[in-house]
């Protein structure tokens, strides 16, 4: 009764075609970042005392133009760098993942979850999809969670296209939303909450604004999902993803019914639990720094806990769960070299001395374009700034020291410098190859990049306009 045959299996594992593909893209950006490092001049932003203020100064250093080897070698010596511990801790989730949902795939809890949507929610579609987006933008608008949706979108996909929509909409009702809530931040306190101490203003002051601009940005991102959803169920043919092979193509024709599993009931309470655990942890962690910094470390813990004991309560026995863990540790292993690459932009820049450089000349180019220009730059130097420094806590300890007195003095208040921040650096999240986030959730989901992009394309210049109005509005209403 817990073993459900390999032919009606839901079977989830990483395209190699989409992965193949992924892959050409960040080779590509890695060697331009690489030869970056030999044309743009080196320099660093250094503390200085003036007036017995603590100021930037930037000043151009020896160049430190990357050899040929070191580029060559990035994936690798990304491990040495500042985000090193990240990047290992990111392959020990991707590991522990792919073990965990083995478990719950083979041992058929995964079949059991989607039976039990599908038979929840199958009149009530629209519902269910509005109610995941808003949900996902929420969380991730006050408590800034990311990574911990992954495990979501591996179930949420091939329910998607259970429903009759395509795998495309259940990537977007999950990690898109999950990205434009991180975006459009009312309480993030691994954005707004750092940018705002940088900035020395109050913290998580300004909050009306911020509130209105998430419901006008959710709300539209929502009406877009919804639109193409309808347009799936009425023509499949119009996927955007249409032609391409994917493991979840198979998903529809599977044969789900509740109670195939032993013990469902107590497996749904775990799996209940483990969520709670997880929400938990990182609404402490916004107040308890050292629940902060662990919170990844958490995140591998209870993903463990629910893979290992959801095979304990479908009956599968220790043995048995333990071999499902090991077969499926290389589930997602193709994975860890897209990691790998997309950090590898980040380090070679850094090694490179070059991006206080960039910064340098964004800051500069302020001042010569007032304050609604200002507020404006500011908004599209954060999304370029995004593309080599993906960490959103990251980039305002880089960006806001520097462009913060520098808002003072072009006119635009240090909320809006906060702002224009914010929205730089969350949205572009969906669009950079060089985000892990986004390249690890298309790889799950099996859609290729160049997809996503025509797809979201649309959908992102309206926000992009949205973002620019708002900033317009805070210049003029002195926010």
């Amino acid at each position: 009764m817990s073993d459900v045959s390999a032919s009606n299996e839901v079977d989830i594992r990483l395209p190699i075609k989409s992965v193949i593909s992924t892959l050409v893209i960040l080779v590509i950006l890695v060697a331009a970042a690489g030869a970056a490092t030999h044309i743009i001049p080196a320099g660093q932003y250094f503390d200085v005392v003036r007036d017995g203020q603590t100021v930037k100064v930037y000043q151009e250093v020896e160049p430190a133009p990357v050899p040929v080897w070191k580029i060559a070698l990035a994936p690798v010596l990304a491990l040495t760098g500042k985000n090193g511990p990240k990047i290992i801790v990111v392959f020990a989730l991707i590991v522990i993942l792919g073990g965990s949902f083995s478990i719950l795939i083979k041992t058929g809890v995964i079949n059991e979850m989607l039976a039990r949507l599908e038979q929840r929610f199958s009149e009530r579609k629209t519902t269910l999809l509005t109610i995941c987006a808003f949900g996902c933008a929420f969380l991730c608008s006050t408590f800034g969670m990311m990574e911990e949706f992954l495990p979501v979108l591996i179930i949420f996909v091939p329910f998607a296209i259970r429903m009759g929509w395509d795998d495309i909409t259940g990537f977007a009702a999950i990690i898109l939303m999950v990205g434009f809530g991180f975006a459009a931040a009312t309480f993030n306190p691994f954005t707004v909450g750092v940018a705002q101490t940088l900035a020395n203003i109050p913290l998580f002051s300004g909050t009306g604004l911020r509130a209105l601009f998430f419901l006008v940005v959710i709300s539209i991102s929502i009406f877009y999902l919804l639109r193409y959803a309808r347009k799936i169920e009425r023509d499949p043919n119009k996927s955007v993803t249409r032609g391409d092979q994917h493991p979840s193509s198979n998903h529809a024709h599977l044969e789900l019914k509740v109670g195939q599993v032993k013990n469902a009931r107590g497996i749904m309470a775990l799996v209940l639990g483990c969520f709670l655990v997880l929400a938990a942890s990182v609404g402490i962690g916004t107040r308890v720094k050292i629940v902060g910094d662990l919170i990844m470390i958490i995140l591998l813990l209870v993903f463990l806990v629910l893979g290992i004991g959801g095979g304990l309560l479908s009956g599968a026995g220790l043995k048995k769960t333990l071999s499902h863990f090991v077969k499926g540790l290389g589930t997602f292993s193709p994975a860890i070299p897209v990691i790998m690459l997309a950090f590898s932009v980040s380090y070679l820049v850094e090694i490179g001395l070059v991006m206080d450089t960039i910064l340098f000349a964004i800051a500069s180019s302020l001042e010569g374009f007032g304050q609604h220009g200002g507020a404006v730059i500011l908004f599209f130097s954060q999304m370029a700034i995004n593309f080599f420094v993906p960490s959103g806590s990251g980039q305002a300890a880089l960006t806001i020291p520097i462009l913060a007195p520098l808002g003072d003095i072009i006119g635009v208040s240090r909320q809006t410098v906060v702002l224009a921040y914010q929205m730089g650096d969350g949205f572009s999240n969906m669009l950079w190859p060089t985000h892990p986030f986004l390249m690890i959730g298309l790889g799950f989901a099996g859609i290729r990049y160049t997809k996503w992009i025509k797809w979201v394309m649309p959908l992102h210049l309206v926000v992009m306009a949205i973002c620019i109005c708002f900033l317009i509005v805070a210049v003029e209403i002195g926010y």
